[in-house]
């Protein structure tokens, strides 16, 4: 008997839109409902650009992506103001899971980024294996970091994880998410003591992160919601000089908390991953 009687997956979106064709058209098939949340401002009150809420709009148009749903931040609490882009972040993929159990009635959910890439044959093969294992009720699997390109990727001192198909009914919090293996703060799940989380090893099911890969690169450091612990302006000159001018062998200059803010780079043997448009290129609707 099927334990994922119907799966959510909620796509978090502000900039970086021009990377969800590829991910919805990828695992479309295997995934019930799919829904982009959008917000009228960033975390630092910058307005949405109209160009990336018309193509949400003519990804739903064209079978997509089943809804967008728009999360208001200033209705929710920013904790005091120390951490509040984190905390609203957090507050956010919530505001999804809530749409996604209560209003779509979905069994398992998963909530992504709008850059974050799933193979479907990887998909497929570990939506199986947790469809079939009754224990896991909430998982997590790795990923790693594109640069620039889909054959350049970040080499990080640490792995990390991010949350995977989970029950619908599990929450994230920023300060008691109870994970602890290296991930974002604001995607750790609420566990008690009765629920072990399944972590899906990397030759199974793994993440890729289009982190570094835009169209419009300053777009993502504009909105990032860690932006406010970079806001250095030689800093942002750095990341934006060495992105524009990279060759091979160099480091990268990103904004993370690694030595020097360089991160090595690697080109990979071949390219793992092809998704089915440029990102630039229209869309026609989906089959």
């Amino acid at each position: 008997m099927s334990k994922i009687s119907k799966l959510g997956m909620g796509i978090i979106a502000f900039e970086g839109i021009e990377h969800i064709k590829n991910i919805t058209y990828e695992i479309r098939e295997l995934v019930d409902t799919i829904v982009i949340c959008l917000q009228k401002e960033s975390y630092h009150g910058e307005p949405i650009h109209q160009e990336d809420v018309d193509l949400a709009n003519q990804l739903l148009e064209y079978g997509y992506v089943d809804e967008i749903i728009w999360f208001e931040a200033t209705d929710l609490h920013t904790e005091e103001g120390n951490a509040g882009p984190r905390w609203i972040e957090t507050d956010k993929r919530n505001f999804i899971l809530d749409y996604l159990e209560n209003t779509a009635k979905c069994s398992h959910s998963l909530v992504i980024d709008s850059d974050e890439f799933y193979d479907k044959e990887d998909f497929e093969y570990a939506k199986n294996l947790l469809d079939k294992d009754e224990s896991a009720r909430v998982s997590y699997c790795q990923y790693i970091n594109y640069y620039r390109d889909y054959s350049h990727v970040l080499v990080w001192p640490f792995l990390a994880y991010v949350p995977f198909i989970t029950e619908s009914s599990f929450r994230f919090h920023f300060e008691n998410g109870t994970f602890t293996l290296p991930s974002d703060p604001t995607r750790r799940y609420v566990t008690d003591s009765s629920v072990t989380p399944k972590v899906l090893a990397f030759d199974i099911i793994k993440m890729h992160h289009l982190s570094w890969i835009r169209i419009d690169i300053e777009k993502k450091l504009h909105n990032w919601s860690a932006k406010r612990y970079f806001q250095k302006d030689e800093l942002h000159n750095a990341i934006l000089n060495r992105y524009y001018n990279y060759v091979d062998g160099q480091n990268a200059i990103i904004t993370f908390n690694v030595p020097n803010y360089n991160v090595c780079v690697n080109r990979l043997p071949k390219q793992y991953i092809h998704p089915h448009f440029y990102l630039d290129e229209e869309i026609t609707p989906i089959k």
